[in-house]
């Protein structure tokens, strides 16, 4: 089952676990096909409406909008595109940006053998330009918890940057941590989402709470763990 943090008449909000892909993919485990049979009307052979309004890596947990049906999902779609809504990640990463609060900008492209992208300080061929504003948490001799916020909406964006920067998160050896964490899950987490509701248009704010296996609980616990 999935965690529902917040839903309305044709919408909800769950807690995305780490480990399982957003989109349907065969008879794997992932959210749509766990949506799907969680809003499957008693009885009924085909199962319920799942609109995949954005998206979170397999390995990263968290806010996930999902829509209950085809009008509600081209109004949320709507949204994301015209920038109205506001996406807070948690980052953990074993070494420090360059300051304590800043902005990183590169240059993003996909590798055409790997699902990896690479970043680059200078436009080239085929990459897009990705920002993301950062500001530290808190801090230990070996963990560093960042509060991001993506600017731009590019593959990979997060965790390419920040190991670009020099600060790969914890558990994404596809970025160059060498510190493991849970299997098939790395310390990122999409803290909070903030959309307008597609019916009044008002704002709304919804969080998540972290995975237990964290290495890390929210920024008003003590430092974290060395």
């Amino acid at each position: 089952m999935l965690e529902i943090l917040a839903e309305g008449p044709n919408w909800a909000v769950i807690n995305k676990p780490a480990g399982i892909a957003t989109e349907r993919h065969f008879q794997y485990d992932t959210v749509e096909a766990r949506a799907q049979e969680q809003w499957k009307r008693p009885g009924a052979k085909k199962p319920g409406y799942v609109g995949i309004v954005h998206r979170l890596d397999r390995p990263v947990s968290g806010v996930l909008l999902l829509a209950r049906n085809k009008s509600t999902l081209v109004t949320l779609n709507e949204a994301f595109a015209h920038r109205n809504t506001t996406k807070v990640y948690w980052a953990v990463t074993e070494a420090a940006l360059p300051r304590t609060t800043g902005e990183l900008l590169h240059y993003l492209g996909r590798e055409p053998m790997r699902k990896k992208a690479f970043a680059s300080t200078r436009p080239l061929p085929g990459t897009q330009e990705a920002r993301l504003g950062y500001r530290l948490l808190t801090q230990s001799e070996r963990y560093y918890l960042y509060e991001v916020k993506p600017i731009t909406g590019r593959f990979h964006q997060i965790r390419c940057q920040l190991a670009t920067a020099g600060a790969p998160i914890i558990g994404d050896h596809t970025y160059g941590s060498l510190r493991p964490l849970q299997e098939n899950c790395i310390a990122l987490h999409a803290y909070s989402l903030t959309f307008p509701d597609p019916k009044t248009a008002e704002p709304r704010e919804v969080t998540a709470p972290l995975p237990d296996y964290w290495p890390v609980g929210p920024a008003a616990t003590p430092p974290l763990p060395t």
